[in-house]
């Protein structure tokens, strides 16, 4: 009896491990055919396989050993940067999902993960190049605003544009979540104009009652990159991790100048000491594709004196004279 108690306590012992590593795995099968079945493979392999090291580095609670076999340096720089503010790890042990042509590679979207510091799960975007090599992961818009958006492009060219441009603002988010300021130093022009709105009360009335309620109004106050980049190193050196959040994303191309597009969404911004909701406006420059820049970035509360910014009172590409 002694003995057949010691085998099943062995059985179970050497088992342990294997149940272990199977909680740690997260396998990825791609849904849609692809140009090549070796390809697909591939894809397949290797997000799996980075997928499955960022799981075991989260709960073993060590930064991730992440080879150059699937993911480049680049790649990895950014994954690790993600890292260092909020460890997390994919909810799903197994995913079938489809694999998107963009205008650079290839994409997965919808890979669920938890984010320790931000207590929220959220979707990744993983890129991988014509080899099936990650070369980008930041964090996702909602399924059904990227297609939204993708959806509604006049042509070719716009719909290769509206792409690039949904790239562009998910790296911008995930810019903030991971502190990168080299990646905001590079895309915000050596001119950029920052316009930044703030709620203040004004005291209406004789009253001294009526005075202390007062009214609320936006004043405006600007800055250059310079100023707006050592402010926000300050707020990257006081907080552990910034969360962001963008919703109602609308782009827009200039009547005028084909390679300028307006892109606006309301932004949730939230860290342990703050946090606020308003709508964002970027105005983008495509002259160089490969190096999108911004000459303009505007913050609006999202309310004030008790009501919704009205549409109209939002910046748009209209609200600023382009001087070629």
């Amino acid at each position: 009896m002694k003995l057949l108690c010691l085998k099943r306590f062995l059985v179970i012992f050497l088992l342990l491990p294997l149940w272990s590593f199977a909680q740690h795995t997260t396998t990825l099968e791609i849904e849609n055919q692809l140009d090549s079945e070796v390809l697909k493979n591939n894809i397949q392999k290797n997000i799996s396989e980075f997928l499955s090291e960022i799981n075991l580095a989260y709960s073993e609670t060590k930064a991730p050993k992440l080879s150059s076999k699937y993911i480049t340096s680049e790649a990895k720089s950014s994954v690790l940067a993600m890292w260092e503010t909020s460890p997390f790890y994919c909810v799903e042990s197994w995913m079938m999902e489809k694999c998107l042509n963009t205008a650079t590679g290839f994409q997965v979207r919808n890979i669920p993960m938890f984010m320790k510091e931000a207590n929220d799960q959220m979707d990744l975007v993983i890129g991988v190049n014509s080899s099936g090599i990650i070369d980008d992961v930041h964090i996702a818009i909602a399924m059904q605003q990227y297609m939204t958006v993708i959806e509604s492009n006049k042509s070719v060219t716009d719909l290769h544009r509206r792409q690039v441009i949904l790239d562009f603002v998910e790296n911008f988010r995930t810019a903030y979540n991971r502190k990168d300021l080299p990646f905001l130093q590079q895309i915000y022009s050596d001119d950029a104009l920052i316009i930044t709105g703030k709620v203040v009360k004004q005291q209406t009335g004789s009253d001294q009652v009526f005075k202390s309620l007062g009214e609320e109004k936006v004043i405006y106050q600007t800055q250059t990159k310079k100023q707006y980049l050592t402010n926000l190193a300050r707020v990257f050196n006081n907080n552990q991790y910034i969360n962001l959040n963008f919703e109602e994303i609308e782009i827009t191309q200039h009547p005028k100048w084909d390679e300028i597009y307006g892109t606006s969404f309301k932004q949730d911004w939230n860290t342990s000491n703050y946090s606020d909701t308003g709508y964002v406006f970027l105005m983008i420059d495509f002259k160089d594709e490969n190096n999108p820049i911004i000459h303009v970035r505007t913050w609006q509360p999202e309310k004030y004196n008790g009501r919704a910014l009205p549409a109209e009172e939002r910046f748009d590409l209209g609200s600023f004279d382009i001087i070629n």
